[in-house]
Order: structure tokens, then sequence, then C-alpha cells
């Protein structure tokens, strides 16, 4: 009896005893610390950005009106004559098309200013019709308007102010100008006797210190430094500088260069990138450019956190011509998969004409385009609360890396497997089967881009057959199948990357 007790006691203490390691092995294992970032990672300001994902370019100026792209012609401002500006209908129509904002150029490359600048006799505000608004009482500073119409239907506005200046570069003729009070210094260039880059620093700093008619500060999500030039002068821009201004006056608004500082080119002007697309760089604004191939595909564990923008157009010409047509709805839905589907925002230029207005027939093409792609984009199969499994869970803890986190269509949550693990998958039962014809996958970029293979397996006729394969994640990936198929139970492999990847959100699209 004393043996059979010393037995069930010392039974009870080895229980014990492993019941502890076990609680131990446990705890340890859930606590496991987060996934730290991956070498770069986007700031705030970008991780906003990124999600704005489609808005709106607006060229607008004296090009309008002279039928120019680039405005050699150098016309004085009395040429600037909207016979019905309408800077309210620019807003509505962008914000009904479901765009989330519009830049606008607030002075081209023919350097006309659209505000009231102390910089340049050569502004609107100085032709006949902004005399003649000013004196009914009305305002001729199309960029306040503009500003003022982006904050009233509750969508961003950037500005574009272009670097070269075809009206202070002397390799530029200016015969209709020569005698008048435009005649001004030609101080664009290296070799000339003045500052260029002391007066692009202060029309920068006009724009970005601008106050409502509210008197309320301008918010600017987006400055955009064309770097494109038509001449053969060498003028050395002070980026340093004007970045600092940027910094200081709109610490919230992203910066666009050819290679950044926040933003970065896509390296074409057709709204679309290729299918490889890395969100970062390693040369700055001040360095060497890349050239369009190599700025579309971007750098692998680049230095800097400098994604792509798509700049492209709804007519062929980036100002308003009257022998031009919009492009279909078709031609913007592939545009936007192959820019937007490819973790690229869409930068869609959508000019006034010369009334002022945005032309009727642009859009009732960007309605269209916003009714096919919420038609297509609506057709979601997977909801929060199907069954969900994967090959690993970081630390076990599935209720804050666990695989029904891509579901939840939250930003902050995300499927995370152990650090020593780069691949693993994961799969989601439909609950019945379904026609599926897309996908919509994000990786949580917040802390880094990391995948670089994944592919997209469906079951079909009893098996899982490979459906999508694809290289980088990023932002958001669109996929589209050929031709539809019939599955019940979806999984995404995660095949390649660079540090354990962690995967925000999955959607098969279809019926």
């Amino acid at each position: 009896m004393t043996m059979a007790r010393t037995w069930i006691a010392s039974g009870f203490r080895w229980a014990s005893l492993l019941l502890n390691i076990t609680c131990w092995i446990s705890t340890v294992v859930y606590a496991q610390a987060p996934p730290a970032g991956y070498l770069r990672t986007p700031t705030p300001q970008q991780l906003e950005w990124h999600q704005l994902e489609y808005y709106a370019f607006v060229h607008f100026g004296p090009n309008t009106f002279t039928n120019e792209e680039w405005g050699v012609s150098q016309s004085t401002p009395d040429v600037f004559n909207p016979t019905a500006l309408d800077t309210d209908q620019w807003a509505k129509s962008f914000a009904d098309a479901g765009m989330a904002g519009m830049i606008l150029t607030a002075k081209h490359h023919d350097g006309m200013a659209l505000w009231n600048t102390n910089s340049t006799t050569y502004q609107i505000g100085n032709g006949n019709w902004a005399k003649e608004r000013v004196s009914q009482g009305l305002s001729a500073d199309v960029v306040k308007l503009a500003a003022a119409s982006a904050k009233k239907y509750g969508i961003k506005f950037g500005i574009y102010l272009s670097p070269w200046d075809i009206h202070r570069d002397p390799a530029m003729p200016k015969p209709n100008l020569t005698g008048t009070i435009y005649d001004e210094p030609q101080i664009f260039g290296d070799d000339t006797p003045g500052d260029y880059n002391e007066l692009y620093a202060q029309q920068l700093t006009e724009l970005v210190t601008m106050q409502l008619d509210d008197g309320s500060p301008i918010q600017v999500s987006e400055l955009w430094l064309d770097g494109n030039s038509g001449s053969d002068t060498v003028q050395t821009f002070n980026w340093t500088n004007f970045r600092n201004i940027i910094r200081e006056y709109q610490p919230s608004a992203i910066m666009w260069g050819h290679q950044g500082v926040d933003a970065r080119w896509v390296g074409n002007e057709d709204g679309v990138t290729v299918a490889t697309n890395w969100h970062c760089i390693s040369r700055t604004q001040d360095e060497t450019h890349y050239d369009g191939e190599q700025l579309q595909t971007g750098v692998r564990d680049g230095i800097y956190w400098t994604p792509a923008e798509a700049d492209a157009r709804i007519r062929d010409g980036w100002f308003y011509h009257s022998t031009e047509n919009p492009k279909t709805a078709d031609a913007l839905m592939s545009m936007y998969l192959q820019s937007v589907g490819r973790s690229v925002n869409l930068l869609l230029d959508v000019p006034p004409d010369t009334t002022g207005q945005i032309v009727q027939s642009d859009v009732d093409v960007l309605l269209d385009f916003k009714a096919q792609r919420d038609e297509f984009l609506s057709r979601t199969l997977l909801t929060p609360g199907l069954a969900a499994n994967a090959s690993s869970v970081r630390g076990g803890n599935y209720a804050r890396y666990g695989p029904a986190n891509v579901l939840d269509g939250k930003s902050d949550t995300f499927w995370a497997i152990n650090d020593e693990e780069t691949t693993g998958w994961f799969e989601i039962d439909l609950g019945g089967t379904y026609s599926v014809d897309a996908f919509i996958i994000q990786e949580h970029i917040a802390l880094g881009q990391r995948i670089g293979g994944y592919t997209i397996d469906g079951v079909v006729n009893g098996a899982y057959r490979t459906l999508i394969t694809g290289t980088s994640l990023g932002y958001k990936r669109i996929d589209r199948l050929s031709a539809p198929i019939e599955t019940s139970r979806l999984r995404l492999r995660v095949t390649q990357a660079n540090a354990t990847p962690l995967i925000n959100s999955f959607q098969a699209l279809g019926q």
C-alpha cells in the first residue's frame, strides 16, 4: 500500500512536471516577438499614398488655348481665357469616378503660373481673363480654386511644378514677349548670371504655404517635380533644398520625381508596368537616372523605399485638343490591371477644355470605367468565418497570425509564420463550389516587401491545380484567369521570399 502511494505520488509529480514544461514551451512559443521590419519600409505618408491607388492628373494652362503640349510659342497671359471655368466640376467628376484626388499643373514647362505669385510677371493674373474676374469680385487664382474644390468634394489635392522653365531658358526663343513686361531675365541654366534654383524655391514655397479663402492652409498630398526637358541648357537643380521646403511646410506630402524622393516614375507614360515590380530602388534624385526598364522593375532589397506611379492620358495628349477622343472604358480597365493590379498607383490625366471644364465625353468614360471596375471588384467570394488552415502559424498563435486574418478586411492583421521559414501556404475552404476568375492579394508592406514568388492553386476535379504563378507581390496584386474555373478550395503558396512572408489579404472574385 505504501509503495502504491509512493508510485501514485511520483506519477503526479511527473505529470505536474510535464504540464509545467508544456506550459513553459507554450509560453515561450507564444511569446515569440512580432515580425520585425525587413530592410526598407514605407513611411506612414507612403503607406497612405499606396492606398490612394487611382487619381487624376489635370493639365491646364496656356497650352490648352494654343493647342500645344510644351508651350514653346510663349504667348502672353491674355491667351489664357476659359469661358466657363468650374473647378468644382473637375473635383465632382473625379470624386464621382472613384478617383482619390487630383494633381494640377500649377506651372508647366511653358513657365506661366496659374496662381498669384511674386516670382514672375508671367502669370495668368496679368491676363485679361483674370483682370475681368477680379473686377467682378471673383478669384482668378486657379490653384487656390482647384484646392478648395478638392477639399469640398473630399478628394486629395496635389501640385505639379515643372523644374524646366521655357520662359527663363535662354535657349528657347520668345519673340512674342520681346519688349513686354514678360521679357524677363533668362536665368535658367548653370551658366546664366541668375540663380534659377532661388526662383524655383520661391515658387515652391508660395504654393506649399498657400491659404484658402477661408484662411485654412492648403493641404498638398503630392508634389510632382517633373524632370523632363526639351532643351540642351544644363541646369543643376537643388533637390535637397526643394525637399527641405516640402518637408517643412507639407510634411505629409509625397515628393514625386524621376527616382524619388518618395515616389518614382514608372518608366513610361502608358499607365502600365511589367509583371515584376519592386517598391525599392537604390538611387536618389541627385544620382544618375535609371532608364525606363529599370524604373519599371525597381530594385529588390534596394536602399530606398521609392514606389512607382504610372502616369497616363485619357486622350493622346496631356493638354486638351479638340481633335482627340478619349480612350474606352475597356482600355482604362486594362491599364488599371497593369498598374494598380501590379502594385503601382495610376495617375490618369483628364484635361479641361477651353471652357475650363472636363468635357462630358471624358466624364462619361470615367463613369463607365468606374462601373466596370466596381462590378469586377465587387464579386468577392471569400468572407470572414470561412475555414482556413496553413502550413504553419507564427508561434502557434492563431489569434494573432492565423490564416483567418487574410479574410478579416483589416489593414493591420496578417498571416505570418516563424522567422526561419520563408516558404509556406494557407488554404481556404469556400464552403461550396464557385466559378472563380480572379484573385487579389496584398502583402503586409508596412514591414517591407519580402515575397519574390507565389502560386495560387484551386481544387479542380478533386485535386489541386496551379492557376496562377507570380513573382513580386507588394501592396496589391490582381491576377486574372484567362477563363473561369469551378472550385471549392483555394490555396496560396509562397514559393520564395527573402524573409518570413506576411500576407495581409487574400480574395477571390467570381460567382
